[in-house]
């Protein structure tokens, strides 16, 4: 029976090639079972670093008492001989001990395991592979981190967690995760293999083809049913009924019996998710709802799905575009070689595990740890199924599919739905009612959606440059004519049609019709109006459409006609300003438009430090990515525990580490304005340093100035202080939750325009006004 030497070492300084032994952990392991613990300080004869001190906990004092390394290296030798070394980062452990044997005449050779690669092979979803992030993950025995005992002690724990989870394989899983081990570190490919008389060959609730096994997935069909009057339905979830959310409901089933599409106008954070869920599913209806991101999908997936599964019986499923899924065809063939190169090989391991877990194959459950997001476009599915192909019967994708069509209420992006409209409506919805929550949202992702693009320097490589003079001419003047700020489109089709660049010249050929724009190394071109959503819906479906700004302006509801409704029905619901939320506008800050962006990041950066001194959680949202790198790196500069979108993760990874209280502050960008509620925290400060106007060359004011005459007051202002309100409803999810939200940018306290926006605003939450000198003490008051 293998017996292993779990070892953890700490030292003057892992930072330096003379870092010296300041104490030893050992913990024995065999059979499954704890069998022998060893510790020891190691006096250095040297000072330790203050950061050692700290993290340690050990001091100069308490090693001076120690026995130097000589005094206790055949001890340690003995209590290895003989096992297999394993440590978390064993490269830095294993050489830190031979390097201090080899001056005693000391010699120790040992077969050696990684738990670090072992842990990103076995736990693909985790987000960090440190000892501290793993205890807490999988409810390790760490009491003293960093002490070498307990550390040892911890990483023995995580070897037997992951010897048994090795254990419930499948045995030709872990044959193929075994063939792409040699690009292990040392030795940890035997421990692997040493697993494998252990294994079953089958596994119950997992479908196994050749080498891939999946989790077998039932949908269960148990309908309770739901009482007359939605208060009593609501209740039955544990909620509460609030007045603004009884009547939207009420609505909702009125509307249900007029086949035009009903728009309904009411403020965030008023609970219109339940308000038309729970009416059209007490009538029988099955539903599309349609969110603006994968975020807000995720949301109702994982919060409100489970609990209307739970007392009512009623099956979710999510749809996303076909990249997001695993395609096991172009996986099993990329298993066929391992000549990608270390990480490539690890990825490919960790996703055999990966697969035994994931419900929804959905690739954006892998942890992007040491990963290139090249290895998931290999393996991202194409939307095509061959039902010949070996893992056919498992496919996610077509699972999804299925999925869906059994289930009451199809949830899916704004982006997915246009594409399915444009694709197959009729099938799509079926039968079905669809709901388009944040309807507003639809404009962008539209026009997204209908865009044509093209990459200039792939068109520029089509043409032979070689095959005249007058081809390298042409193209001189293209290039020339492309990179003018006022692109010439009759001079650059006439040159794009010569050189036969045929899809270049057609954008440029009906400029009356179309906006064309470049962007770097990409041509836009739109088309010169909103695209018209009312022509993708299949005539006789039901639809609404809900959002907190569907009326542009107050006299007119605009927002209907430009998505091309001519027929429709209207209703707009107020709110009452919230109780438990506050806007504070700060009057006396440096005047946006006349501060450069660096020295306008040092006073927002400042303001936020002053906030969280107060120690209360601090979100801050941000319209730019240059200006949150700019304040994350003042910030992180002056030691703040920072969490900034797109530097310390993806928008999904910093929240769920902010949730956790991993950091103080979070700096966010756009998908925190569409949609990332902050639920769990009881008082939250929300700071936003700039409004978030649309530039002037955004490409909705510009259609929309070519509709209207006044696009700037009756469209960018109104969507401007929606997105506000969506900010605002962000951070009040509950009642007995307590924010404030402080606006920097004093363009809100004193422009004329302004004066509209913070009368609705003052709809949604009461609005004070504070110079920079009062801030910290309205926000003492608040706290306190």
């Amino acid at each position: 029976m293998t017996r292993y030497a779990v070892v953890d070492l700490e030292a003057t300084d892992a930072h330096s090639s003379q870092n010296k032994i300041i104490q030893i952990g050992i913990a024995l392991v065999e059979d499954g079972e704890l069998v022998g613990t060893y510790t020891t300080d190691v006096n250095p004869h040297e000072s330790l670093l203050p950061r050692i001190v700290e993290l340690t906990g050990l001091s100069d004092q308490r090693l001076a008492k120690a026995p130097d390394f000589s005094d206790v290296a055949e001890e340690v030798r003995k209590k290895l001989e003989g096992c297999v070394f394993v440590a978390h980062n064993a490269r830095f452990d294993y050489s830190l001990l031979m390097k201090s044997l080899f001056p005693l005449g000391l010699d120790l050779e040992m077969p050696r395991v990684d738990t670090v690669e072992l842990a990103r092979v076995l736990f693909p979803t985790f987000e960090k592979y440190g000892m501290e992030a793993l205890s807490e993950k999988l409810d390790l025995h760490h009491n003293q981190p960093h002490a070498a005992l307990s550390d040892a002690l911890a990483t023995a724990e995580l070897l037997l967690k992951m010897q048994d989870k090795i254990r419930q394989l499948p045995r030709p899983v872990l044959e193929e995760i075994i063939r792409h081990s040699d690009s292990l570190l040392y030795e940890t490919r035997e421990f692997l293999k040493e697993q494998l008389e252990y294994t079953p060959l089958q596994v119950e609730q997992l479908c196994l083809v050749h080498n891939i096994a999946t989790r077998v997935q039932n949908i269960t069909q148990e309908k309770k049913p739901f009482a007359s009057s939605f208060a009593k339905n609501i209740n039955y979830l544990g909620l509460k009924a609030r007045k603004r959310q009884e009547q939207i409901a009420e609505k909702v089933k009125e509307e249900l019996s007029q086949s035009t599409p009903s728009f309904i106008e009411a403020p965030t954070g008023i609970g219109k998710t339940y308000a038309y869920l729970l009416p059209l599913l007490a009538e029988g209806k099955e539903i599309v709802v349609s969110t603006p991101t994968k975020v807000l999908q995720n949301q109702m997936i994982h919060g409100v799905a489970p609990l209307l599964k739970e007392k009512f019986g009623i099956n979710f499923a999510k749809l996303l575009g076909t990249k997001n899924y695993i395609s096991l065809e172009k996986f099993s063939r990329l298993l066929l070689s391992n000549t990608e190169g270390k990480n490539f090989e690890i990825f490919k391991m960790k996703i055999l595990v990966w697969l035994t877990e994931t419900l929804t194959g959905e690739l954006d459950e892998l942890s992007k740890v040491m990963t290139n997001e090249d290895y998931f476009s290999q393996i991202a599915h194409e939307g095509y199924v061959n039902s010949k192909h070996l893992h056919y019967e498992q496919d996610f994708w077509l699972k999804a599919q299925q999925r869906a069509e059994l289930s009451q209420v199809k949830v899916v992006n704004h982006a997915y739905l246009i594409e399915r409209l444009a694709d197959y409506p009729e099938t799509f919805l079926k039968n079905r009612v669809l709901v388009v929550d944040e309807a507003q949202q639809l404009f962008t992702i539209l026009e997204k959606a209908n865009q044509k693009t093209l990459k200039i320097s792939e068109q520029l490589e089509k043409i032979d440059v070689e095959a005249s003079h007058l081809s390298r001419r042409l193209m001189e003047s293209l290039t020339f004519q492309l990179a003018n700020k006022k692109l010439d489109s009759e001079k650059i089709a006439l040159d794009a049609r010569e050189l036969g660049l045929n899809e270049l010249a057609d954008i440029f050929e009906t400029p009356e019709q179309n906006f064309i724009w470049r962007e770097d190394d990409i041509v836009h071109a739109s088309n010169s109006d909103f695209y018209n959503f009312e022509k993708l819906v299949p005539e006789g479906t039901k639809l609404y459409l809900l959002g907190a700004t569907l009326a542009l302006t107050e006299d007119n509801p605009i927002f209907p006609e430009l998505l091309g409704f001519k027929n429709y029905r209207f209703f707009k619901f107020d709110g009452h300003p919230a109780e438990n939320q506050e806007i504070i506008l700060l009057t006396d800050g440096p005047f946006i438009k006349n501060t450069g962006t660096i020295a306008y990041a040092h006073y927002v950066a400042d303001k936020i430090s002053e906030v969280a001194e107060l120690g209360t959680q601090v979100v801050v949202l941000f319209t730019s990515k240059i200006s949150l790198t700019f304040v994350a790196e003042q910030l992180s500069a002056e030691g703040w525990e920072v969490l900034a979108q797109d530097i310390n993760g993806s928008a999904a990874q910093i929240k769920k580490k902010f949730d956790k209280g991993e950091g103080q502050i979070l700096l966010g960008l756009s998908s925190f304005w569409e949609g990332v509620d902050f639920e769990k925290q009881d008082k939250l400060v929300l700071m936003i340093p700039r409004l978030p106007f649309a530039t002037p060359d955004d490409i909705l004011t510009k259609k929309y100035a070519k509709r209207f005459a006044n696009p700037f007051y009756d469209f960018n202002v109104p969507m401007t202080t929606l997105k506000l309100q969506q900010a605002l409803g962000r951070v009040n999810r509950r009642h007995d939750q307590y924010s404030r939200v402080v606006i920097i940018d004093n363009r809100l306290a004193g422009k004329s325009y302004a004066k509209r926006m913070r009368k609705n605003l003052a709809q949604t939450a009461p609005i004070k006004k504070v110079k920079n000198s009062a801030l910290v003490s309205e926000l003492i008051d608040f706290l306190l």
